[in-house]
């Protein structure tokens, strides 16, 4: 009989713990956390002793140990032994009731030819906060009895402690199904009744029906009206007005439940959480019992027969435990006294040896014993001990469980021994005695296995060739490999069929592979970035995303490697700080919010950056060139322009209107169309060298008016566009009135503005009026008197005239008819008809009437006063004096 209990076969095994008890763990100082928070995992905390350029190594979360991570959990699941700060996470969920947690971790050093692994501990010590945001206040959230409901959770209950700033956004997040809290009701808000009766109305005014209470809820505080709520997002503002209850439903129960509640407070310009926070709420139940610990059940054996070698399943029929206040399936076993011989396994991997279980899994037939890979001619006995938890962590007493070996009588070939294979991606391993061992009892050289199923993700090989069958010699000689396919895989499995020509028996031979670094990053997200021109935007995690199966994405690294033309990417490293150009960043600068693209403000609106991903692997692993798009939306910032050659003068007859043309006013704007360029007048139309408010004329279009001629009905301008000055449809028209003989300077200032605002100010436009001569003199005379035979000078007392549009220094008078009684002088010397003076000469006192010195008492002198266009003629009388006519009367 072939038996696993050679010399040889156990010098192997001396071999293999020998060299697993020599650690390759230096430092494990457990890590410290504060509850409702995290932390992360630092090389003060836990390191090994193995060279980074030596072997591959790898560390492994296990997660089918329900008595490890009871209220955390650390991330990720597989990390390499090298870690980079910031990578390796414990997350606490924020229960109180435990000070310290535990992670099962496994080690993996992977050489050219062994696989060697390394099982340990790794204890979270959990720390009171010394500050929280989530406060709790002295009042207690209680329900009054079972079945009832709680007041509501307000400000009286919870208060929020944190830096309240535009950029923070704070939300509380509640997911019941996800936490199993609370354990023994529900979150419900109340429902406001159709119909309530108003203070001032008895209740016997209204159906009955609507305020029966419930039964099981005597004092009424139980309300049918209620909403369930099976998970909640909103602002923390707003979670404490809805009103949310907490209402008991399970009893039996314990006097205090648990609401888990998670805060996050997120910058909204990067998405990315700032700061988090989780706890959980105490909710007191009155009448109830403190939590009970669970306690065996009475029906099982406490005794497991299994048979020699063989994997047997433990049911609940062997080990069984109750709760009245826990559901079984959340109840954890813990072997606290595993047996001497052999261990426990769950089937997933039933080559791994487990200390924990769920009920559930128990009630699944997921637990197993492997026995000894030792054979015994007689029966073999052990015990095991086990601790069961409940949902709140109370622990039973102890329970013992036997444990009996039958010995094996059959010929039939079994599987002794299976740890399974374990290797890093892209390896080959054999399958070793130490991993893989059959016994048969009458001729293990018979023994045969045939491959059936599996190898999903690589391939056997004996000897180098194809490993589709082989003997058990072959597996002791080490010549069965496992190669695998470099794919992103990590479980493979075969499936054999094992014979000896008699007896047939299947077995499962689980694979277990590690990823290696050898993937480069991906870009999952690449949305591309939009901004205004001239704009600095910040490039958010959801816009600009990338994944590494085999390596943090926190230390992805987006090199560069065409900078962008129109623009450039910058760091700010903080609020206030100055950012800096800079060749590449990691994905957690973006996930920071640190990370920003500066538009430089020109003219190019379509720009790109192209960047290659590189993860934290030495040498790194590069992606295939990315391109990153990105849009700018044209921005006027352009304050509009003065075209060249537009002189901003128009000169006008006071008579006319005159057009202004795009030669006297012009303005461009490259991004805006005439009709969006728009004058808007400030100041009217005002005399450069007057002061007072007189009529300076008007700006009007003209097609206001019937004709284009002055029009008192036209109405003035305030603005008008550039558009409608090139097609000239703005005009100026002259004061009404005369503006005399001067030319008359005007001026209007206006500004200039585009669509988007640009403006410029204070711009004037100046107007040169032309006087038209186009009025005759005005004449008024006042008679002379004169004796007879005497002289008289005429004045501008007798000759008043007046031209509005005319110099008087310019107005000439011609003698046009002779007076009959006498003569006119001119500097002494008689003008003859037709002869011409000046206004000058008739204010210098030049001109004179000289009498003949008849007896005829009147006389007539015909003038014409002329401007050079036009002309009056008047006649100036001549009179005797007083003392001539008394002597002409005597």
């Amino acid at each position: 009989m072939n038996l696993l209990g050679s010399s040889g076969v156990f010098l192997s095994l001396l071999l293999v713990l020998q060299s697993t008890n020599s650690s390759f763990i230096s430092v494990n100082q457990g890590l410290k956390v504060v509850k409702g928070h995290s932390a992360f995992l630092s090389r003060e905390d836990l390191q090994f002793s193995i060279p980074k350029e030596k072997d591959a190594c790898k560390v492994e979360v296990v997660l089918n140990e329900p008595i490890t991570q009871r209220v955390g959990k650390l991330t990720p699941q597989v990390f390499d032994c090298h870690f980079l700060p910031n990578e390796v996470k414990y997350i606490h969920n924020g229960c109180p009731i435990l000070h310290e947690d535990a992670v099962k971790l496994r080690l993996y050093r992977f050489t050219e030819t062994e696989t060697f692994t390394e099982t340990f501990i790794l204890r979270v010590y959990l720390q009171e906060p010394d500050c929280s945001i989530i406060r709790m206040s002295s009042r207690v959230l209680e329900v009054p009895e079972f079945y009832g409901l709680s007041r509501a959770i307000d400000k009286n209950v919870l208060s929020f402690d944190y830096e309240r700033r535009m950029s923070l956004e704070c939300t509380i997040r509640l997911s019941p199904l996800e936490t199993g809290l609370p354990a023994h009701g529900q979150l419900v808000i109340v429902e406001p009744q159709q119909g309530e009766p108003r203070g001032d109305q008895p209740h016997s005014f209204f159906p009955e029906s609507q305020y029966r209470k419930n039964p099981g809820c005597p004092s009424g505080s139980c309300s049918p009206e209620l909403k369930k709520i099976d998970s909640l997002k909103v602002s923390c503002e707003e979670f404490l007005l809805m009103g949310l209850r907490y209402q008991h439903l399970h009893p039996p129960s314990p006097n205090v439940d648990y609401i888990s509640i998670r805060l996050d407070l997120t910058d909204i310009r990067s998405k990315s959480i700032y700061k988090s926070e989780s706890m959980w709420l105490p909710v007191s139940i009155k009448g109830a019992f403190p939590n009970q610990i669970p306690r065996a059940a009475f029906m099982p054996t406490y005794i497991l027969e299994v048979d020699q070698f063989i994997l047997s399943s433990v049911t609940t029929s062997t080990v069984d435990c109750e709760d009245d206040e826990t559901p079984r399936s959340l109840l954890v076993f813990n072997i606290t006294k595993p047996p001497l011989q052999g261990y426990f396994t769950h089937l997933l991997d039933h080559t791994k040896e487990i200390s924990s279980f769920t009920w559930k899994d128990l009630s699944d037939l997921q637990i197993a014993y492997q026995p000894p890979n030792s054979s015994h001619t007689e029966r073999r006995n052990y015990e095991v001990e086990f601790e069961v938890y409940d949902f709140f962590f109370e622990k039973s007493l102890p329970i013992t469980v036997h444990i009996s070996i039958r010995t094996a009588d059959t010929n039939a070939p079994r599987v002794s021994w299976n740890t399974g294979l374990s290797l890093l991606e892209g390896q080959s391993r054999p399958i070793t005695w130490e991993q893989f061992q059959i016994v048969d009892n009458d001729d293990i050289k018979a023994v045969r296995l045939v491959t059936v199923d599996g190898l999903q993700h690589g391939r056997l090989t004996v000897r180098g060739g194809k490993g589709f069958i082989f003997s058990v010699a072959d597996i002791q000689a080490g010549t069965v490999r496992y190669h695998h396919d470099d794919s992103d895989s990590t479980k493979d499995f075969v499936v054999f069929r094992i014979f000896d020509g008699h007896h047939s028996t299947r077995h499962k031979f689980p694979i277990n592979i590690l990823p290696k670094d050898d993937s480069p990053p991906l870009l999952i997200t690449n949305v591309g970035i939009e901004l205004d021109e001239g704009q600095t935007v910040l490039i958010q995690g959801s816009m600009l995303k990338a994944s590494d199966t085999d390596s943090s994405d926190d230390y992805i690294f987006f090199n560069i490697t065409k900078p962008s033309q129109a623009g450039e990417i910058i760091k700010k490293p903080g609020p206030g700080l100055i950012g800096y150009p800079v060749p590449g960043f990691l994905q957690r600068d973006l996930f920071n919010g640190i990370i920003y693209y500066r538009h430089f403000g020109g003219e190019t609106f379509e720009d790109s950056f192209e960047l290659v991903l590189c993860d934290s692997h030495d040498p790194p692993n590069l992606s295939e060139p990315q391109v990153v798009v990105i849009h700018i939306t044209p921005v006027d910032d352009e304050l509009p322009k003065e075209v060249p050659g537009a002189i901003r003068h128009l000169v006008v007859k006071e008579t006319e209107v005159a057009h202004l043309t795009k030669k006297h006013l012009h303005f461009v704007d490259t991004e805006s169309q005439d009709r969006e360029l728009l004058y808007t007048i400030t100041r009217p139309p005002f005399s450069s060298f007057r002061y007072d408010h007189s009529d300076a004329g008007k700006l009007f279009m003209v097609d206001s008016i019937s004709k284009l001629i002055k029009d008192p009905a036209a109405l003035g301008l305030r603005s008008f566009t550039q558009h409608a000055v090139n097609y000239m449809k703005v005009a100026y028209m002259p004061p009404m009135q005369d503006i005399g003989p001067y030319v008359q300077h005007v001026q209007f200032v206006f500004s200039i503005s585009n669509q988007h605002g640009g403006t410029l100010h204070g711009i004037c436009f100046n107007i040169t009026i032309l006087p038209v001569d186009n009025e005759a003199p005005e004449v008024f005379t006042n008679s002379l008197q004169v004796e007879e035979g005497g002289l008289c000078i005429i004045t501008t007392e007798h000759i008043l005239i007046s031209d509005m549009d005319t110099i008087q220094d310019k107005i000439r008078l011609s003698l046009q008819r002779m007076p009959l009684h006498g003569m006119v002088e001119l500097n002494g010397f008689p003008l003859s008809q037709g002869d011409k003076f000046s206004w000058g000469d008739l204010h210098a006192l030049k001109v004179r009437y000289h009498h003949d010195g008849s007896e005829v008492f009147h006389d007539n002198i015909l003038f014409e006063a002329t401007d050079g266009t036009n002309s009056a003629e008047f006649v100036l009388q001549v009179k005797p004096t007083i003392p001539f006519l008394l002597r002409f009367y005597l």
